[in-house]
């Protein structure tokens, strides 16, 4: 299923926490000191997790195909919502035959209502500054052994579909690290501008302006000094 649609938040979960946001799909509100996410259909996080849902599922199907020849045609046309494709209640009758193990909206890509049409999406897209620096002090030195390894405890009890997904995913973990880098310098990012934007505190302006004072009198000493040395010296 289509991670663009149906998990557009930021941060989502799911069997593990993906975040999935990328460079340039947060900014600052300075005023309100959050971190707001934005066109994050467009964000390398989610690019990356559609890439891998459309290679797990391509990957399914054909073996789906193979147990049940023609299969893969009718779930594609359904998705398309031809006149003539089967209903749901007939395609899950098939894939409950060759004893897949997995349900149908589990193969339908880019719609979740198709699988649920009550479905709503109420995602969080706006990060308090403490939130933004929590996730930050999150990341790990190498995120993806962490997420490869859920996904692989996942596959142990979970659906062919878990199998696949997790071994895509260990070919492609270099892919992810690079979108997690970017993802923790975007909130860094917003951080340092949401930092810039406050007001210097007052106890730091007068203790500024008792040094900066105490520069000047020290000037001041500095050159009466020399100019009684001056005197003397004459």
């Amino acid at each position: 299923m289509r991670f663009s649609r149906v998990l557009p938040a930021l941060l989502i979960t799911t069997a593990v926490s993906i975040p999935t946001a990328s460079a340039a799909t947060l900014t600052a509100d300075t005023d309100k000191e959050l971190c707001i996410a934005s066109n994050t259909d467009d964000s390398a996080v989610v690019t990356f997790w559609n890439s891998i849902e459309d290679s797990v599922r391509e990957q399914r199907l054909d073996e789906l195909d193979a147990q049940d020849p023609g299969i893969k045609a009718a779930i594609e046309s359904y998705i398309a919502q031809d006149d003539n494709a089967p209903t749901a209640a007939e395609l899950q009758v098939r894939l409950d035959a060759i004893e897949s193990g997995e349900g149908l909206a589990m193969l339908l890509p880019d719609d979740p209502t198709l699988a649920d049409p009550n479905a709503e999406e109420s995602f969080k897209t706006e990060y308090t500054y403490d939130e933004a620096k929590d996730i930050i002090s999150g990341f790990s030195s190498d995120p993806a052994s962490d997420v490869l390894s859920q996904l692989q405890q996942a596959a142990t009890t979970g659906t062919r579909t878990a199998e696949i997904r997790a071994e895509v995913f260990a070919d492609r973990t270099d892919d992810y690290n690079e979108s997690q880098t970017a993802l923790k310098e975007d909130f860094q990012n917003c951080i340092d501008a949401i930092d810039d934007a406050r007001p210097i505190p007052l106890q730091y302006i007068l203790i500024g302006g008792a040094i900066a004072l105490a520069v000047i009198v020290l000037g001041i000493r500095a050159w009466t000094n020399s100019r009684k040395q001056s005197k003397h010296s004459q």
